[in-house]
């Protein structure tokens, strides 16, 4: 499994929803108590200066911190775009995430590298706008032990992800992954049994999707949408 170096109490959530739900872009320990509450199995911080998520290293390793005293029980996603040593040392020795998420341009012998020298397992974000993206993303099969499919961001656009678009999920229908994957991109509480449904993901991670403004997360939103993925 790969939560094997995960700490095994990771394994003792409450009974998970048949759709494994990431929130990400937590940025207060009341919206982390909602999405530990409403049966959430991950949530995410993000380190990336251009985002109205943005977490400096430290206010993470702080949050991170209140989380766990608060006895929220869940793998904490350090969620960063193309760091480098010094962050990943910080990152593993101050933050402490569960995990680490690389959303830029890593290539799969990074991947590998930041696995090694973290300790920690890797989701790897993989931009998609067609079928040429997901032939690409296999390389990937051998380093990440996850792998999460977003959309591509504009060619203009300041940040890789949490846009709110999203790509055609029927690209994703019927394929085969050596590994775990995440849907990303564009849901909501709205559309997100669509996109399961036409994409087969038995992931799904959300973001813009659950705020009511940009970087605001919305209990309400996130209790909908996770009350709604647990109905699929």
């Amino acid at each position: 499994m790969i939560f094997a170096k995960v700490p095994l109490h990771y394994t003792k959530m409450t009974q998970p929803a048949a759709i494994n739900t990431k929130i990400c872009g937590i940025s207060t320990l009341e919206a982390a108590r909602v999405a530990a509450r409403e049966g959430a199995a991950f949530l995410g911080f993000i380190h990336f200066a251009k985002s109205p998520r943005h977490l400096t290293l430290d206010a993470m390793a702080a949050l991170m911190q209140a989380i766990r005293d608060d006895g929220i029980v869940l793998p904490l996603v350090s969620v960063t775009v193309n760091p480098d040593e010094a962050q990943l040392t910080v990152l593993r020795d101050t933050v402490k995430p569960d995990m680490v998420q690389l959303h830029g341009h890593e290539t799969p012998e990074r991947v590998a590298e930041v696995k090694a020298l973290t300790g920690l397992p890797v989701i790897k974000a993989i931009s998609v706008s067609d079928a040429q993206d997901l032939v690409a993303a296999k390389a990937y099969e051998y380093s990440a032990d996850y792998l999460l499919f977003d959309a591509k961001a504009p060619r203009d656009a300041a940040m890789p992800g949490g846009l709110g678009l999203s790509f055609d999920w029927t690209l994703l229908a019927g394929r085969q992954w050596q590994k775990p994957w995440f849907l990303a991109g564009g849901l909501d509480p709205d559309n997100a049994a669509e996109a399961v449904q036409i994409s087969g993901a038995k992931s799904v991670d959300v973001s813009s999707g659950v705020e009511s403004a940009p970087g605001v997360k919305s209990t309400e939103l996130i209790s909908r949408f996770l009350r709604n993925a647990k109905a699929l």
